[in-house]
């Protein structure tokens, strides 16, 4: 029992810190673009993707460029104030 209370001290204090599990951070300046421009450049990727599957999970559409081109007319109706270029989005 003597052991067992330092033991557990020394693991708790080994274990303990911000750095044993570092997560990679989403740096924007890494990716070249401002910070609300890749919120929004993200924001649209991942709409995209539900959306994509969802249509063809549905069979609205055949093919997956026919899907695409359904989501994109639908974001833009949807989201018309988010801008986003085909030059500004990072993949």
């Amino acid at each position: 029992m003597k052991s067992f209370v330092p033991a557990l001290l020394l693991t708790l204090a080994l274990t303990s810190g911000c750095s044993l599990f570092p997560q990679k951070s989403k740096d924007p300046a890494a990716t070249g673009l401002q910070p609300a421009a890749a919120v929004q450049v993200e924001f649209h990727d991942r709409w995209m993707d539900k959306r994509v599957r969802e249509l063809l999970t549905a069979g609205s559409a055949k093919t997956d460029d026919q899907a695409r081109t359904m989501a994109e007319a639908e974001f833009a109706k949807l989201y018309p104030f988010v801008n986003v270029s085909e030059k500004s989005q990072v993949h």
